[in-house]
């Protein structure tokens, strides 16, 4: 890979992915319809100086060499901002012949639903080498709000749990992982990314309601069936404490956690 575009980049995922990029040592334009003032001007700060870094709004976004794109699909699903994904990716229409390679990171909510199609631009996949990623609950500083963690730690301890699944992914963790793979170059796959157990959720939903979660229901496995799908292992590059303390820390919220 010589250059990535991320779209979406001021997102949850997008920004994470940005952010292994870049660890990676990956040129890396990152693309957003969302302006980048306020908390997401912070957080562009993280990265921004990186000389490797460029930042555009899609209404502007100029492409002048072969590329990769990366699309995470997740953070529109999860904060059910359909338009707000077709807005993005109207912007590649000038760029198509330039794409080499297109990544989708995917929701495991997707995998089976009828509703795939209507989340996947197929004027996109139709001619382009693609790789897919399936993720569970990811989590971390920046989890949009309709995630269960984020409403947990609002001080909701009975969450909506539409959008969650039952194993859960530190974000940070999953965006390195996903770039490790995108490195090998393997089009055409289609991947799931999962915890060392599978049942990543539930550890922390109890640590955030301080064993108070009781007999709760807990998320659906939403990734049914993994038929023509390769497995990744996420290992853990810090403890689900410390990933789900930096989230508190980011929403600005005092709670105290004990080992």
């Amino acid at each position: 890979m010589d250059q990535v575009l991320v779209l979406g980049a001021l997102q949850f995922a997008g920004f994470e992915l940005c952010k292994a990029l870049l660890d990676a040592g990956y040129p890396v334009m990152a693309a957003d319809s969302k302006a980048s003032g306020g908390i997401d001007g912070e957080k562009w700060m993280e990265i921004g100086r990186n000389a490797n870094a460029i930042y555009q709004p899609t209404s502007e976004l100029s492409v002048e060499s072969d590329f990769t794109c990366c699309l995470p699909v997740y953070d529109y699903y999860v904060q059910n901002a359909r338009e707000d994904l077709q807005t993005v990716c109207s912007c590649l229409g000038n760029f198509s012949n330039r794409m080499e390679r297109l990544a989708l990171i995917l929701p495991n909510h997707l995998a089976e639903s009828t509703e795939k199609a209507g989340w996947i631009p197929r004027s996109l996949t139709d001619y382009i080498e693609t790789m897919t990623f399936f993720v569970p609950t990811l989590y971390g500083p920046g989890q949009p709000s309709r995630m269960a963690f984020s409403q947990m730690i609002n001080g909701n301890l009975d969450p909506d749990l539409q959008y969650d699944d039952r194993d859960a992914l530190y974000a940070g963790d999953a965006a390195k992982a996903i770039v490790q793979v995108l490195e090998k170059g393997r089009t055409g796959k289609t991947f799931y990314l999962k915890s060392p157990d599978g049942n990543g959720w539930e550890p922390v939903a109890r640590f955030l309601a301080k064993d108070g979660y009781g007999s709760r229901p807990l998320p659906e496995n939403r990734l049914v069936s993994v038929r023509e799908m390769e497995g990744i292992t996420v290992q853990p590059s810090i403890s689900y404490k410390e990933a789900i303390s930096k989230q508190m820390a980011y929403m600005g919220k005092n709670i105290k956690t004990s080992n």
